[in-house]
């Protein structure tokens, strides 16, 4: 399911796509500078590295958008970054509200499950959200969004082993203003947002208000029941006030509450190797029309068949505060607090037949804290230097229902298994990173951080609770149990005899030292080569989905080694940019998910574990390009090549419990090519301004899951055919009438995404064996929209 079926209008203007600084830019945090020779490309003001430097300076693989760009209504979340930025994907996640599978050089993350931690982190107003829940950000009122490619650790607060996309809201103005936007599209699609600022009050404090709404039918034809299903509603709003006592101190707080209702969507590629498959037309099995869709055209990705409940709702509360505080002239401290919960209730018919084969629901409530100060010192006009300290908690817990299939229930809920998790993470670190600027043209940066992570878990395995109830009447779903025989004799002989138990909990800590290093040299006018060496750690954990005490772990850290060069060069007057960046990663002690055969007593057959299964090698190269000829004609390009392979991956295939070798799998979410290219056009037009804006983009297929194909070669192995996308592309365009005012501004615009309706799948998940399911892309979607700025 796309979570959101929001309107995507295409492409930037063209101050934008110049501000999407597309080699190695980094987001802008001021007003972009723009050079005094007409028609130059502009220059960011960036703190990637927490210190306010020129984006093509930095010595990292950064790009960004800033206010402008995103003004423009051309991003509408952060989905629309993939394909415009090298080497990143990004894809929705149907089993969790706005939910996103990102991928960053290969290195990818997509599970629902909160005892684990993202490999990308999304990163809001400085706060790490710890959670892939909520990723799918909305992009209105955004004063920058940025996304760092490769491990980050010495300057951010979680430890991510792939990246970060960062984003800051917009700041409170000193003066009185509105804004806002309203679209209509197809599949009676309704978009409203407004912002509105105050301007200052009493000459120290200024506040904003915002807020969103978003209504979509869905694209995705239900064939039981003659609708279309994956509805969504989204309302949020807030508030941040900015307090400014003094030039010495301010501080921004920001509430802000999201209600999501809607509908998930499960598209059935069940093959005749599924179980669901293997007896078609039998009651309790799927329809033969409703398996080995994945051969139709589009691959049925038009038309879902689920008729169990698949309704969602989510509520989120969100707390931010951050503090600038200048302790004299060399000396500026800053403190950044976040404080977020969600509340989910999400149903779903996994195998999306009409068959009542597997269906859950699940009841979540999520929590985090987290802290971080720092303390930036200018020590001399050659050295500066960054200390600070960072802590973490969350906690949640799930209640899943799982019914399978037309077994029946003896439980009030309806459903047949029931699994309870209860888990709680803690980290602790400190970090310092250190700047010297050793000559004019010479630069040096290096950076260090521990980490102290500790997970704590209590996991019931999931049970069928009308069985336990035999021998515990009083037996609450949620406690720990375990099987201590069969009943021996009588109408319940041979069933399963249950007690208490205390195997169903785990703690562990774990700890790494990381550290960066890079150099930057000038080489002439607007031009620079760097290079980077830098370390990244995921914390182990536990497994919420765990089925015994054989698969709840712990799973230990994961650890990437990261080397890039790159240029950086503008060229022409500086009419002309282009950054190259090569890149060598090593990725150990991956964290795989394997399914194996379940203990004697578990309520299910097979069992997921997760394991420090795998390494990886993977090689890249990234080119982003802007060519600027006049101040009215802009051209974009930007390329990225991946060569991402499994080094070691054991698996056991036959169930011999000995691993087999299965390196020949394909990594997630790492398309060996992707391209993008646009042409903008804006010009001054009677009392306004006319904008015309053009995106192509163009992804190589990638797999989308690791399951292995079936029939089975031992040695080798590769992924399960319906996991991998087609060779795709993505025909974006807008065109634009904004008529400028004395006081402000209005404007008209008709836009268009996936102009060439390509129909594909946008994840699938192959369930040991049982049944196969996918998510679509949104087809072709198209327009108009109304904005004003006053």
């Amino acid at each position: 399911m796309t979570t959101h079926a929001r309107m995507l209008p295409a492409v930037y203007a063209t101050v934008s796509l110049a501000a999407l600084v597309i080699a190695t830019p980094a987001f802008a945090q001021e007003a972009p500078v723009q050079d005094d020779s007409g028609g130059a490309l502009r220059e960011i003001v960036v703190t990637a590295q927490k210190r306010e430097e020129s984006a093509q300076s930095v010595p990292v693989a950064i790009t960004a958008l800033d206010a402008e760009a995103l003004d423009t209504g051309m991003v509408q979340d952060i989905r629309d970054v993939a394909g415009r930025v090298p080497s990143l994907v990004i894809d929705s996640v149907s089993a969790g509200p706005s939910a996103a599978a990102i991928s960053i050089r290969g290195i990818s993350f997509e599970d629902i499950e909160k005892s684990f931690d993202p490999t990308v982190g999304v990163v809001v107003d400085g706060v790490f959200i710890g959670t892939n829940t909520g990723q799918l950000l909305d992009s209105f009122d955004l004063e920058s969004l940025q996304v760092l490619r490769g491990p980050q650790g010495t300057l951010f607060g979680r430890n991510t082993i792939g990246g970060v996309i960062e984003v800051k809201r917009s700041t409170p103005t000193d003066e009185f203003g509105v804004k806002g936007r309203f679209s209509y599209a197809r599949f009676d699609t309704k978009s409203a947002r407004l912002v509105v600022n105050s301007g200052k009050l009493g000459d120290f404090v200024a506040i904003k208000a915002f807020g969103y709404y978003d209504k979509t039918d869905g694209f995705v034809r239900n064939i039981s029941t003659g609708g279309r299903d994956g509805k969504y509603e989204t309302l949020s709003g807030g508030v941040t006030a900015l307090i400014e006592p003094s030039s010495d101190f301010s501080a921004e707080i920001t509430y802000e509450h999201s209600r999501e209702r809607g509908e998930t969507v499960s598209i059935p590629t069940s093959s005749s190797l599924d179980l669901i498959c293997l007896a078609a037309g039998v009651p309790g099995f799927s329809p033969v029309a409703e398996c080995n869709r994945f051969a139709l055209p589009d691959r049925g990705m038009n038309a879902t068949y689920q008729l169990a409940p698949h309704d969602v709702t989510n509520d989120t509360d969100a707390v931010t505060g951050n503090v600038t505080w200048s302790l004299g002239d060399n000396f500026t401290l800053y403190s950044v607090t976040g404080y977020r919960t969600n509340d989910e209730n999400v149903a779903q018919d996994f195998d999306g037949s009409s068959a009542d084969f597997f269906a859950t629901r699940r009841i979540q409530q999520f929590e985090q804290f987290s802290q971080e100060l720092r303390v930036l010192a200018e020590l001399s006009d050659r050295v500066n230097l960054l200390v600070g300290g960072y802590y973490y908690t969350s906690n949640y817990q799930l209640d899943q229902y799982t019914r399978l299939g037309p077994v029946p229930s003896q439980s009030a809920t309806g459903a047949t298994l029931r699994a309870y998790t209860d888990n709680k993470a803690t980290s602790y670190a400190g970090f310092a990173d250190a700047q010297f600027t050793l000559t004019d043209k010479f630069k040096l940066s290096v950076g260090g951080r521990y980490t102290r992570d500790k997970k704590e878990a209590f996991n019931n395995y999931g049970q069928v609770v009308g069985l336990v109830e035999l021998s515990l009447p009083t037996f609450d779903g949620k406690t720990c149990v375990g099987a201590t025989g069969v009943f021996p004799a009588g109408p319940l002989a041979g069933l399963p005899v249950f007690a208490a138990a205390n195997i169903c909990s785990g703690e562990k800590s774990f700890g790494k030292f990381t550290w960066r290093a890079n150099a930057t040299y000038e080489v002439g006018d607007n031009k620079i080569v760097y290079g980077s060496y830098s370390t990244g750690f995921r914390s182990g954990g536990f497994n919420g989905r765990a089925a015994s005490p054989t698969s709840l772990g712990p799973y230990f850290p994961e650890t990437v080694d990261a080397f890039e060069v790159g240029l950086k060069a503008d060229w022409l007057d500086r009419s002309l940019r282009t950054n190259i960046a090569l890149f060598h990663t090593k990725y150990d002690n991956k964290q795989e998910e394997v399914v194996q055969p379940s203990p004697p007593g578990s309520a299910q057959p097979q069992e997921t574990v997760v394991g420090n299964a795998a390494s990886a090698t993977i090689f890249g190269a990234e080119l982003e390009l802007i060519m600027q000829p006049s101040d009215s004609l802009n051209f974009t390009a930007s390329a990225s090549y991946l060569d991402a392979k499994y080094g070691t991956f054991l698996k056991d295939l036959n169930g011999d419990n000995v691993g087999d070798d299965v390196s020949t799998l394909t990594l997630r979410r790492a398309p060996k090519f992707q391209i993008s290219t646009g042409v903008n056009y804006s010009k001054e037009i009677g009392s306004g301004r006319f904008d015309a804006n053009l995106l192509l983009r163009f992804q190589s297929k990638t797999a989308t899951c690791i399951t292995v194909n079936r029939p089975i070669v031992l040695g080798a192995v590769t992924n399960d055919v319906r996991c991998f996308t087609k060779d795709r592309e993505n025909l974006s365009g807008q065109v634009s009438y904004t008529f400028l005012t004395g006081s402000g501004e209005v404007s008209v615009a008709v836009f268009g995404r996936n102009l060439t309706n390509v129909r594909d799948i946008g994840s699938t998940l192959p369930v040991a064996g049982l049944f196969t399911f996918s998510g679509a892309i949104e087809p072709r979607t198209y327009g108009v929209e109304l904005g004003f700025k006053f």
